[in-house]
């Protein structure tokens, strides 16, 4: 099974993307074959159907390696910031260039962290997109907050929470159990 972790933050080295890599080592426990696309590590351009903007080759290959990668995705986490009470508009970008097909009867997980007031609000907000985009949101979803994090000798972020370390763990188990055993298989 292949899952993609998409992280929606504008930073490198967020607390976004800590997590992701948490996560990413928890579906690696399972035997399961996950990506992250970090957005800010790899950049794509505004989705622009008129055509009157012309991206960068490092966009357009970015682009095109997130729709293979989405495609190929047996499951989807998508990951962001709180941004002003919402999801990340880099995160809206990168939905606006995949479609319902990327999605369709697939389990999404969404989560996403706070520096401010911990709130899950960019959360019911995705789930809402997904289910736009036939995808089906686990119940189970994470909410950080930075002082969840800790960091190494060389500023990176990690994942020191053992509560949320915990609910992870619920959160991977529930995306690989509706991946093995999906009872929508024949809608996709």
């Amino acid at each position: 099974m292949k899952g993609l972790i998409i992280v929606g933050s504008a930073k490198v080295g967020s607390h976004t993307a800590a997590l992701a890599k948490y996560l990413k080592g928890q579906f690696e426990d399972h035997e399961f074959d996950v990506e992250i696309f970090d957005l800010a590590d790899r950049p794509i351009h505004q989705l622009d159907v008129s055509g009157a903007s012309e991206p960068s080759e490092t966009y357009k290959a970015n682009m095109k390696d997130l729709q293979t990668k989405a495609r190929e995705a047996d499951f989807f986490v998508l990951g962001s910031p709180n941004y002003h009470g919402s999801y990340s508009g880099i995160l809206k970008n990168a939905l606006d260039h995949l479609t319902m097909d990327d999605f369709k009867m697939k389990p999404v997980g969404l989560v996403g962290n706070s520096g401010g007031i911990v709130s899950a609000e960019p959360l019911s907000h995705l789930r809402l997109i997904v289910r736009t985009l036939l995808g089906i949101a686990v119940p189970t979803q994470i909410a950080t907050h930075d002082s969840d994090y800790n960091k190494l000798d060389d500023g990176t972020y990690y994942l020191a929470n053992e509560e949320f370390q915990l609910r992870a763990r619920l959160f991977v188990d529930q995306i690989v159990s509706f991946a093995k055993n999906s009872p929508y298989e024949h809608l996709k």
